[in-house]
Parts: C-alpha cells; structure tokens; sequence
C-alpha cells in the first residue's frame, strides 16, 4: 500500500506540472465566444507616429494600393494622460471626422487601453492623472507588495481593482468619455505587475496575478459587449512574457505580442499561436512583421503575411519600421501583389473560418488544430492544411495529415494520408492543401475576375472532389455574429443536398480532385477560383442536385 500510495504522489505531480497550464486556462471546460465577422479580416496599426494624420495616412496606403483594410488599432499615446480616455488634440484634432472617415471605408476602430491610472507618465507631457486621488480616496485599486502605487512601462501609478463593482461601474463611465458608436473596441494590453508579484488585494481577498487578470480581461469584454455587439477585445491568450492572459470565453480576438520582424520572432510567434490554440482559444492573430526589435526584410514579411493568412486574424502594425518595413510597397511591386492576394485569400475564406469558430464555441473542435510545434505545421478547421515556412530558404520537408487525401491548394497535385513532402516555393508560393471532400463556403467580396461580379451577393460554396459527407454550415449574416445554419449534404456519386431556414441565392463552385482552387489574374485585384469549375447556380431554402458525370 505505501508504495501504491508514492506512486501515485508520483503522478499527481506529473499531472500538475504537465497540464497545470492547460487546466488552469480551461477551467469548466471554457469555449471560446463568437467573433464577429468583420474582426476576421486584416488589421492594421502603426506605433511610430501615433497622430490622426498618420492613421488616416496608413490607411489610404493600403487603399490606394487596393488592399482591403477592416480595422485599425489607435495605438498609444493617444490621451492626454494614460486611460483617461480623452483624446489629446494636439495629437488628433478630429477624431470624430478622423472615426468618420474610417467608417465610411468600412475601417473599424480599435483603441489601446490597460487599467493604469498615472502618477507620472512617460511619452507625453502631462503627469497625474486628475482622477488619480479620487480612485485611491475611494478604494478602487489593488495592493501589489504592500503598496498601491508601482511602475509600469508607462510610468508609475494605480491598477483599478476589476473584482470592485463600484470601481469597475466608475471606470465605465471613463472608457464612455471615448466610447461612441464609432468605436469597435479596445487593444487591452498587458497587466504587467513589479517582478516577483505573485499575488494582490483585492476587493475580494488575495488574488494571484492569473486569477486577478480575467476580471480585468472580462470586464472589459462585458463593457464592449454592453455597448457595441459587434465590439471585441484584441487582447492576450497565451504569452511567452506572461503565461495565460485572458479567459477563453471572453476573449474575442487573441494576439500573443511583442516578436521581432525576423526568423527568429516569427518561430517565438508562432509556437505562441499554436499554445494558445492547445489551450483551447478560438479567434487566434498572427502580428505581420513583429512589433520590436529588428525589423522584417522583404523575404519574412511575405512569409509573416502566409502564416497570419492562415489564422483567423492578419494584424499588422508596430514600432519596427511602421511606414517602411511593415507596408509590403516600401518593398516593390512583388511584395505588394503577394501581400494583396493573400489578404484575399484569407477573405475568401472567412466565410469557413467564422462557421469553424461557431463549431468552437459549441464545444466541436477548434480553428487551429492538429498543431506540429516541430514542423511548424496546423490543420484550419478539419479540411485545409498549412505548413510555415520560417527561413530564407523555401525547401521545406513536412508530413501531411493522416485522415484524408490532400491536394495542394495551388498547384492541384495529390497527396496521399501521411505522405511526407519535400518541396521549395517560391516567394508567392505557399504549402497549403485542401482535403478531399471538403465543403468551403467563400466570400468573394473583393475579388475581381472574369465571371465573379454576378454571384458576388450569393451564398458560395466550393465542393472539392466530392465525398460523402454532411457539413452544418454557420452562414453569417452582416458583419457581426448573427448567422443561420445551411446544411450541405454530399456524396460521392456527386449527389448535394441543402436545407436552411431561409430562401438564399446559392453558387456551388465545383473541382475535380487534381485541379488547383486558385490562380492569380492579371488583374491588379483578384483571384481566381472559377478556372476548371463547373458552376451550379440555386435558388431556394431545400433542395438537391446531382453533379456533372
């Protein structure tokens, strides 16, 4: 009995310091939220200038070069003092034209906030915040070491306690002083304690820094929601600077931070991503080209943009050259193209990755899956593969997964379950296969090629070599999170099958197994995914068809 009882002392350590983080971060079996659909998409920020003549300036860039944009990220500084919430005029005279404009271009703003309250500051002029004594007076922050003031990157001052419901209802009325209807949500960055800190007071006790920080992630959360439903936090899932962040359920958009623009950054990055994905986060972004340090050369921009294509949200931005190495057309004219159809890429399949992130959120599954931190390889809902590619060279060697035959996405060569693979692509080039079978719904908004205007407003759906199978598909229904369910039946004798709640315009885009699903055009915007198609237009809520022999 005594040594039955060592070994299994013996594994319960095991088990604690192997999966402490992982139970931990899923406490009650979380799920991830619904992420509305425009925060899918690309977003971009700069942190070098931080003036409305700079964020209107970046987003014309990508404009006029015809690269969609469906955020931007205000950045700090951009208050008169920290988390105030007051715009410093000096800095964006006009913010309401400034969110105006964004709008209209169908930009959606996100600011930067964390639940600091100054002393003193860094990076702008004035200091103490006017509200500083007032929050202290009343009891609104925590304790850290015995002291209610402590540094942080910005300077030093108060963290607002998130666990006081009299604090957190004071601290909404200050994040309305900036809140209007033209705002999406907030960057909530980082809660950065002294080092060492490994608990707090609070309103409700000594808390440890983990359990402290989903107060101060969920509230925010809470408050977007309460005031845009189609708002999000673009905050932490997991981080190498500070382990687990904030909650699974309450995180719209997840992004790591803080990598360099090279090999190196992007490795860090990505192993990041695919911790998070593990631990069960949903919405994932990937920041093309870092945010410090050394800065991305033409080769590891290109490939920062692929990887980030095949997540659920490209963002772009940071202090490493934000209006040189970061803009693929400080590059040339190669950088640009390549950067502009893989943002369409990623739009085409938003349609899949938002339906694959509902799936999440019901407990079935996750975007990123089946992760190889070795290969540094991923599986996008359960019928696209992609493999990284993180060095100057593009001979990569990798291994496909075991559960389907799988083509190449642009080249329509076939692979069998497992197959090992070795291969060099070139720098428009990227090792992404498609499942056979698979069901993909499109959205083709964006793209400009020969036969695309007519079904732009349709529900599209690409069937690739079709197999047995019966997809819920979770169409969305604007650009927030409201969606129906479309079931699609296939067969292999090319027999589909469709019902859905509502009377919908469908287009079936249908391949043969070998055929590419894209090619680019000589258009300056577009891809093309009509070649060697055979299309299928419907109409209806229930109906069945049979394929082409």
């Amino acid at each position: 009995m005594a040594n039955l009882k060592y070994i299994f002392l013996y594994l319960l350590v095991i088990v604690l310091i192997t999966g402490c983080d992982n139970n931990e971060q899923n406490k009650g079996e979380e799920y991830p939220p619904v992420t509305p659909y425009w925060a899918l998409g690309h977003i971009v920020w700069e942190d070098g200038n931080n003036t409305q003549e700079y964020a209107i300036k970046l987003i014309d860039g990508y404009l006029e070069h015809n690269i969609p944009v469906d955020g931007i990220i205000i950045d700090s500084p951009w208050e008169l003092h920290y988390n105030d919430f007051v715009w410093d005029s000096t800095k964006y005279p006009s913010p309401d034209s400034m969110l105006q404009y964004f709008m209209d271009n169908n930009v959606h703003t996100l600011l930067w906030m964390t639940g600091n309250i100054n002393k003193t500051a860094v990076d702008i002029p004035n200091q103490t915040d006017p509200d500083l004594d007032v929050a202290i007076e009343k009891g609104y922050s925590i304790v850290v070491n015995d002291s209610l003031i402590f540094p942080w990157w910005k300077g030093d001052g108060i963290f607002l306690d998130f666990t006081n419901p009299k604090a957190v209802r004071w601290w909404n009325k200050r994040l309305d002083r900036a809140f209007t209807s033209s705002i999406y949500g907030w960057k909530v960055d980082n809660m950065r304690l002294p080092a060492g800190t490994d608990s707090l007071k609070s309103s409700i006790g000594v808390l440890s820094e983990r359990d402290f920080k989903r107060y101060y992630y969920d509230r925010m959360y809470d408050y977007t929601l309460s005031r845009n439903p189609e708002g999000i936090i673009f905050a932490r899932p997991y981080s190498h600077q500070g382990g687990f962040n904030a909650s699974i359920s309450k995180l719209s958009v997840g992004w790591c931070g803080d990598f360099t623009g090279d090999w190196a950054g992007m490795k860090l990055q990505i192993s990041n991503i695919y911790r998070s994905a593990e631990a069960g986060y949903g919405a994932l972004a990937c920041e093309i080209g870092g945010f410090s340090g050394t800065a991305s050369t033409k080769e590891q921009l290109i490939r920062y943009t692929q990887f980030a294509s095949m997540v659920a949200t490209m963002d772009n931005g940071g202090v490493n050259g934000p209006f040189e190495n970061h803009l693929p057309w400080f590059h040339d004219d190669e950088t640009t193209l390549i950067y502009r159809n893989t943002i369409l890429r990623h739009r085409a399949i938003r349609p899949y990755i938002f339906s694959t992130l509902v799936d999440a959120g019901q407990g079935k599954g996750n975007l990123i899956n089946s992760v190889s931190f070795v290969q540094e390889s991923h599986k996008l809902g359960e019928d696209l593969f992609f493999k990284a590619i993180t060095s100057d060279t593009g001979l990569v060697s990798f291994r496909l997964p075991d559960d389907g035959v799988w083509y190449e996405w642009q080249t329509g060569d076939k692979y069998m379950p497992g197959n090992s693979v070795k291969k060099e692509y070139q720098a428009g080039q990227l090792p992404l296969f498609i499942r056979t079978g698979a069901v993909i719904p499109l959205d083709l908004k964006g793209t400009d090629f020969p036969g695309s205007a007519g079904f732009k407003d349709a529900v599209v759906i690409l069937i690739y070599s079709p197999e047995n199978r019966v997809v819920t598909y979770h169409h969305p229904v604007g650009s927030g999170k409201e969606y129906c369910d479309i079931s699609i039946k296939t067969t292999k004798d090319g027999e589909v099958s469709v019902s859905s709640t509502k009377d919908m315009n469908y287009v079936f885009i249908v391949k043969e197994g070998g055929k590419p699903v894209e090619k680019e055009t000589d258009k300056e915007c577009g891809l093309d995914v009509l070649s060697d198609s055979e299309l299928i237009q419907k109409k209806g809520k229930k109906f069945s068809f049979k394929l082409k022999d």
